[in-house]
């Protein structure tokens, strides 16, 4: 199968599309650390993350954009973008945030994240954003490693409680100028 002819398409979530975004939302997260699910801590994060008042506030909010990808014709992922004051950090007025950026079970290596990144590199340039940046646990090696070969550097790192233990996130940036 020739992966580069099937269609990809990549389209602006909704509020007709919450509950399939908040279901989306809360299967490839639990997917994604699923050795974790157990955890209080990530099904607390998921209640409180993935509600429908939260992400409806998310939303409303002018300054962050949500879009699904398909591939095949079928939802694969999603991505949130976020700028100016809807950065979970601030990190200056020229720079985009990617809070979220999860695929589905089965569509990962095939494309599809690179073709998102390429997508956030787009609204960076309609935004007029100098770089992009995104926070991503320091134990995430296949995305930390996917990041640096679009030229993320991580620049700063925060600490965050999970289990009871201190763990943390690299703050890595691109520069898309």
């Amino acid at each position: 199968m020739i992966f580069s002819t099937l269609p990809i398409d990549i389209q602006e979530v909704d509020f007709t599309d919450l509950p399939k975004l908040q279901k989306l939302s809360i299967e490839t997260f639990n997917d994604s650390f699923r050795h974790f699910t157990a955890s209080k801590d990530f099904a607390d994060y998921t209640t409180k993350n993935y509600n429908y008042g939260q992400l409806v506030k998310e939303m409303l909010n002018p300054q962050s954009y949500f879009y699904f990808i398909f591939f095949d014709h079928k939802l694969a992922g999603y991505l949130k973008l976020n700028i100016d004051s809807a950065q979970s950090r601030n990190m200056g007025p020229d720079t985009l945030e990617i809070d979220r950026i999860y695929l589905r079970q089965g569509f990962e290596y095939i494309g599809l994240e690179k073709r998102l990144l390429e997508f956030t590199i787009e609204q960076a340039h309609k935004f007029n954003k100098n770089s992009i940046w995104s926070s991503v646990w320091e134990h995430d090696d296949s995305i930390i490693h996917f990041y640096k070969e679009f030229g993320f550097k991580a620049i700063d790192s925060a600490d965050f409680e999970l289990n009871g233990l201190i763990q943390k996130d690299l703050v890595m940036e691109t520069s898309i100028n």
